[in-house]
C-alpha cells in the first residue's frame, strides 16, 4: 500500500495539474473529494482479494490544461480554491462497476467512459450521471437521475 501526502492513498503528484506551467504550483484538493475517494477504496478492498489501487488519470487542471483536455469551462477539475474532481480507473474493475462503487459512497456526480470514470463533489446541476459516448455526452437529468445502473442500461441498451 502506497501512503499519500494528501490522504492515506493519494499524493500531490497524482492530483497535480500536468502542465509545465503548474509544476511548482501548490496542489489544492478538496478534503471532501479525498474522503469520498478513500471511501471508494474501502468498498473496493472489502470485496477484492487483494488491494486494488485507484489510478488517478486527471486531478487538478489549470484553465489552459482543462481546455487542452477537452474539459468544460468552470470544470470542477479547476481549483477554486480547491480541486473537486478526479478522473479515475481501477485495473480489473469495469467503469460501470467503479461507478456503482462511487454511487454507493454517495454525494458524487459520476461520468462513465471507456477509460474509467469522472467523479466530483459538486451538486447535480442538472445531472447526477453522464455517459461519454463516441465524443458525445449523454446526461441523466431527462432519463434517470436516481439510479446509475438504470441510466446506464437505458443509454447503452445493455442488460446487466
Amino acid at each position: 500500500m502506497m501512503l499519500g501526502n494528501l490522504s492515506t492513498h493519494f499524493s500531490k503528484r497524482e492530483l497535480k495539474c500536468p502542465c509545465k506551467k503548474c509544476i511548482h504550483k501548490k496542489v489544492r484538493v478538496g478534503s471532501l473529494l479525498l474522503f469520498k475517494l478513500e471511501m471508494m477504496i474501502l468498498i473496493i478492498d472489502k470485496f477484492a482479494s487483494i488491494h486494488k489501487p485507484v489510478i488517478v488519470l486527471s486531478g487538478n487542471r489549470c484553465e489552459e490544461e482543462n481546455k487542452r483536455a477537452g474539459g468544460f469551462p468552470g470544470s470542477p477539475h479547476v481549483p477554486k480554491p480547491d480541486g473537486e474532481a478526479a478522473d479515475i480507473k481501477v485495473k480489473g474493475i469495469s467503469p460501470i462497476e467503479l461507478g456503482l462503487v462511487a454511487e454507493e459512497v454517495g454525494g458524487l456526480r459520476i461520468g462513465i467512459a471507456k477509460w474509467g470514470i469522472h467523479v466530483d463533489v459538486r451538486l447535480p446541476s442538472p445531472s447526477k450521471f453522464w455517459y461519454y459516448n463516441k465524443g458525445k455526452i449523454i446526461y441523466s437529468a431527462k432519463i434517470n437521475n436516481e439510479s446509475l445502473i438504470e441510466f446506464y442500461k437505458s443509454v447503452t441498451g445493455l442488460k446487466i
